[in-house]
């Protein structure tokens, strides 16, 4: 998830900012409710913020799912 987080925060404010991809990765792993999340961006992402947090919810929703289905460790024969 660092990765894309990373992507879409450089791609919203025009720079790499660390600390602000650091608290993201962080919020996910302890598990912040998506409305608190966007309550928090909405003042560093202004109108961003909301389609950030509903795209990054999906992203993790989808990464979860590809772990517990085993679809990470698979390879196209």
């Amino acid at each position: 998830m660092r990765p894309w987080i990373s992507k879409k925060i450089m791609e919203f404010l025009g720079e790499e900012e660390t600390s602000l991809v650091d608290f993201i990765v962080s919020s996910t792993q302890e598990h912040v409710k998506a409305a608190e999340m966007l309550e928090t961006l909405e003042s560093i992402l202004d109108e961003e913020a909301e389609m950030f947090v509903l795209k990054m919810w999906r992203m993790l929703i989808y990464e979860i799912k590809k772990i517990e289905t085993g679809l990470h460790s698979r390879s196209i024969s």
